[in-house]
C-alpha cells in the first residue's frame, strides 16, 4: 500500500484510555476497542472523532496507550474525566483507505503500516500516531516518522 509523507502541526486528541499491546487489532482487544468507540460516540463530542497512539514502550517493543476520543482545538474542548494526548508536530507517513466496514478497514490499514515498516519503507519514531475519520467509511492514519528516515522521503 502506498503512502505519502506530510508535515503535520501539533494535534490534540482527548478521550478514553486503553492500554494495550501495539499489534493486537483482533480478538478480545478489538472487542474492547469497539465497546469504547460505542461509548465515545454516544457522547456529545466537542470535536471530530479521532484516535491517538502514544506512550510506546520500546523496552518491550509493544505496549502503548490508545486514546479513543475526539480532536481538540484547545484545552477548553477537554471533557471532564477524559485524558489529553499531544501528538507533536513533525513529519508523518499518511496512509488512507476506504471500505464498507470501518473496523476491517482500520485493521487492513494497520497491517499495511506494519508491512511497510518491516520492509524498511518506513522508519517510525513512535512519538505519537493519529487516526482521523473523514467519513464513515474512510480512515487516515498519520504515523510519526524518524528524523533520519530516508526510506519514506
Amino acid at each position: 500500500m502506498e503512502f505519502n509523507v506530510v508535515d503535520r502541526p501539533e494535534t490534540l486528541v482527548a478521550g478514553m484510555v486503553l492500554r494495550s499491546p501495539a499489534l493486537a487489532v483482533e480478538g478480545p482487544r478489538r472487542k474492547k476497542v469497539e465497546e469504547a468507540w460505542k461509548l465515545n460516540l454516544s457522547r456529545a463530542l466537542p470535536g471530530p472523532p479521532a484516535s491517538a497512539f502514544v506512550d510506546h514502550a520500546p523496552e518491550i517493543n509493544s505496549y502503548l496507550t490508545h486514546i479513543i476520543g475526539y480532536r481538540c482545538r484547545s484545552l477548553d474542548d477537554l471533557l471532564p474525566g477524559d485524558v489529553l494526548a499531544r501528538i507533536p508536530a513533525g513529519r508523518y507517513a499518511r496512509f488512507s483507505l476506504s471500505g464498507e466496514n470501518l473496523g476491517e478497514t482500520i485493521v487492513t490499514l494497520w497491517r499495511a503500516i506494519w508491512d511497510a515498516e518491516a520492509a524498511g519503507r518506513l522508519v517510525r519514531s513512535y512519538t505519537g500516531d493519529h487516526e482521523r475519520y473523514p467519513d464513515e467509511h474512510t480512515v487516515e492514519v498519520f504515523v510519526a516518522m524518524a528524523e533520519d528516515d530516508s526510506a519514506g522521503r
